[in-house]
């Protein structure tokens, strides 16, 4: 993984809401010029640093997913030192606890017999981290790493050591939909508590992207270095001002109503299509957690629209796609690539996800 320069001195301290704004939003703005049809997935990022949520990549290799969670999470720095807070780690079937949670105290164990691991040099020790083929990791270590994600803390018997850790973008080069066939009881529960899921297709939907890529990458108009500069701090701005936002009970009445109708719906296509397999799993937690997305989604909007209150509105509700969804190509894309693909397992998650849209939509 490649580390960005020290933090230039020119950097001013994200002391105010608009400060951090202003450079979250070049920062996205450059993303989206760089990454070209990741419109979703840089959507569901966005919202995930403002949540402090998680994002899963799905989706064949080649297709950038670990150059996206590089560019952002290499690209996130602390002020007071001018370095990404940043834990990383590609998945095997040999990958255990400890190269996720830290290396024991053998001077503790040797003493006292308890097992206690030095949690800074783990993921609980940084503020981002990015996890490369999260989902070949085995069974327990996947348990291991939901805790962590989602406790943010570390139990060791009657100690219970806190993390640092707020957003992990994931990646994996399977298919959804394959993979909850596979072993549904246990990814499920892990798909289930990761707030944003996206599907990085090997096609482009719209002509003339891979044109773009070719002539950003190796052209003449081939990317010059990155220009923006976003920080954790900036971040712990616009977290607190998403912890500001009100949400009206009429509006946590609609949530309920529109995950009532989406399940509904999603339940009546699995009896209809023996193919179709729901994505996503809408649970009590899942509630509660879109509830924070729509708070985020609110922020997301003021950082453009800075006259908005810090308030849910109506219109919010859109974005809660990004993460009810397998979230990736919008629908005129997926008629295209649906259009010209024939590998069997690509159309089928493609189809899933335009079936998936529609209910939503």
């Amino acid at each position: 993984m490649t580390v960005p320069s020290p933090l230039a001195p020119t950097v001013v301290a994200a002391t105010s809401f608009e400060v951090a704004a202003g450079r979250f939003r070049a920062f996205f703005a450059e993303l989206g010029r760089t990454f070209i049809e990741r419109d979703d997935l840089l959507s569901q990022v966005s919202l995930a640093l403002l949540s402090r949520e998680h994002v899963l990549m799905t989706g064949p290799p080649g297709t950038a997913k670990s150059g996206v969670a590089t560019a952002v999470l290499g690209r996130i720095l602390d002020e007071t030192t001018g370095k990404p807070s940043l834990f990383a780690r590609q998945f095997t079937e040999s990958t255990v606890q400890t190269d996720l949670v830290g290396p024991i105290d053998f001077k503790t164990l040797m003493a006292t017999g308890r097992t206690e691991h030095f949690t800074d040099q783990g993921m609980l020790g940084a503020v981002h981290a990015f996890l490369d083929e999260v989902l070949d990791g085995r069974d327990m270590l996947l348990r291991t790493t939901l805790n962590v994600l989602n406790e943010r803390e570390l139990k060791q018997g009657t100690k219970v050591t806190t993390g640092l850790i707020e957003c992990a973008l994931m990646t994996t080069n399977r298919y959804l939909a394959e993979v909850l066939e596979s072993s549904r009881e246990t990814l499920l529960a892990f798909v289930d508590r990761i707030a944003f899921v996206a599907f990085v297709p090997k096609g482009f939907g719209a002509p003339g992207s891979m044109g773009r890529v070719l002539r950003s990458q190796v052209g003449g108009a081939r990317h010059a270095g990155w220009k923006s500069v976003l920080t954790i701090q900036d971040l712990d701005v616009l977290q607190e001002a998403t912890e500001r936002v009100t949400m009206d009970d009429a509006l946590c009445e609609t949530l309920e109503n529109l995950m009532t109708l989406v399940e509904t719906d999603l339940a009546a296509a699995t009896r209809s299509d023996p193919t179709f397999v729901p994505t996503r799993y809408l649970s009590t937690r899942t509630a509660v957690r879109l509830g924070k997305i729509l708070r985020a989604a609110c922020v997301l909007d003021k950082i453009t629209n800075t006259s908005r209150p810090l308030e849910v509105a109506y219109e919010d509700f859109e974005k809660l796609r990004l993460s009810m969804l397998l979230a990736g190509p919008p629908p005129d894309h997926l008629a295209n690539l649906l259009s010209r693909e024939t590998d069997p397992r690509e159309r089928r998650q493609l189809s899933i996800m335009r079936t998936e849209r529609e209910i939503f939509d």
